[in-house]
């Protein structure tokens, strides 16, 4: 079982509203089950979240780049 919220980047996905920092923030410290983030990543977005996100859904951040191995690296290494 997990929970995921998002988009927490800029993106034309549904409305456009963020879920916001906070809410993984406190899902953290509170729920056990895992919380991921997903919808518009980037690599500073990742760096600020690691440390209160168990997971990140990965899609267009690596395959609509020319180097998917690449972008998921640079990705994995944000995470800490």
């Amino acid at each position: 079982d997990y929970v995921a919220f998002g988009p927490v980047g800029d993106t034309d996905l549904g409305d456009g509203t963020q879920a916001p920092r906070d809410l993984f923030d406190w899902w953290s410290k509170v729920i056990e089950v895992p919380v991921v983030a997903e919808g518009a990543l980037s690599l500073e977005i990742v760096t600020d979240m690691a440390p209160i996100t168990d997971f990140f859904a990965v899609g267009d951040e690596i395959w609509s780049t020319d180097d998917p191995v690449k972008a998921l690296g640079d990705l994995i290494a944000a995470m800490g």
